[in-house]
């Protein structure tokens, strides 16, 4: 059984406070630090991952794009994100996996519901992703010993950092 974080684009970058300002200057810019934050977070938790832009912001036909183990998603001009996610988590709800999908639209939230999914509000996500980010701190300080430089003496076993000073001072 696999784990699915479906993410309803536009609705986290309208709800979230990191992207208030950044959105008005530049939508595009915002996607993408959306798209780097949210391929870091589903590597992190092992998940596979979906974000949905509608063509409400793009112009076009339906595009797909791979970020790691994130898909990013334009759905054709006329077809809002909902409609997409709805599809697509029927989908993989009935293939047998657990899905959550990140969206503050009530209906939205209904619908998912409705499909065995588990819903998970903008600002419950966003709450999350910052737990997550302190975890893989976290992580990343234990890996490194604590160095604030990765340097190689912090990662190998005591015998072979004898072996190499007895070889430095030999030489």
């Amino acid at each position: 059984m696999k784990e699915w974080l479906v993410v309803d684009g536009y609705n986290v970058i309208n709800n979230w406070q990191d992207f208030r300002k950044l959105r008005e200057e530049n939508l595009e810019h915002a996607r993408e630090i959306l798209k780097e934050k949210l391929a870091e977070y589903i590597a992190f938790k092992g998940y596979a991952g979906i974000v949905v832009f509608d063509a409400q912001e793009v112009q076009g036909v339906a595009s797909f794009e791979k970020k790691g183990a994130l898909e990013v998603v334009f759905t054709n001009e006329g077809e809002t994100a909902d409609s997409w996610i709805e599809r697509r988590v029927y989908e993989l709800v009935k293939g047998g996996n657990n899905v959550f999908v990140v969206t503050s639209d009530y209906a939205e939230q209904l619908n998912v519901l409705g499909s065995g999914a588990y819903r998970v509000s903008a600002r419950e996500f966003s709450e999350e992703y910052l737990l997550t980010k302190k975890q893989i701190a976290q992580r990343s300080e234990q890996l490194t010993g604590g160095l604030s430089r990765n340097e190689l003496g912090g990662r190998l076993q005591e015998h072979i950092l004898d072996h190499f000073e007895k070889l430095r001072r030999d030489t």
